[in-house]
């Protein structure tokens, strides 16, 4: 599969995540389970964006240089979500209308963050399938699977 499309399958599963643990809200679940859920979902988001900052672009910037500004810029976002991230993971054991407005917060900052990286960097990514080495084509297979 290429890269470009990676990405974008990895988006879609956190945002499937994401969903799922609005739902839980919406369901009224367990705070253990929201605790948990909410860990695991902070969690695989962080991985992501961390896979990203140190493999996925260095390899564009060095593939593509013209990239350094879109790339510092989502270096930038990645620090906002994961304060973001944070302030969720401090919350859950708040009240559910403040623990309900972080997840909101969450879910607007990556939906925003998600859709300006696609539309920034997936096609280059896919150009650059099969055109890497080993070493980096797993840096970026590590950042596309969540």
């Amino acid at each position: 599969m290429a890269f470009g499309n990676q990405l974008v399958q990895a988006h879609i599963a956190l945002r499937e995540r994401l969903e799922s643990l609005r739902d839980g809200l919406v369901d009224g679940a367990e705070v253990a389970d929201l605790r948990s859920h909410c860990l695991s979902f902070c969690a695989a988001v962080q991985r992501h964006h961390v896979a990203e900052d140190d493999g996925v672009f260095p390899v564009l910037a060095r593939e593509h240089p013209e990239l350094r500004s879109v790339l510092d810029e989502l270096g930038r976002d990645h620090r906002i979500v994961s304060d973001a991230l944070r302030a969720l993971g401090e919350s859950v054991d708040a009240d559910p209308v403040a623990f309900r407005r972080e997840v909101d917060s969450v879910a607007a900052l990556l939906e925003t963050h998600f859709t300006y990286e696609e539309r920034k960097i997936a096609d280059v990514l896919s150009a650059l399938t099969g055109r890497l080495d080993a070493a980096d084509a797993a840096l970026i297979t590590r950042a596309t699977t969540v």
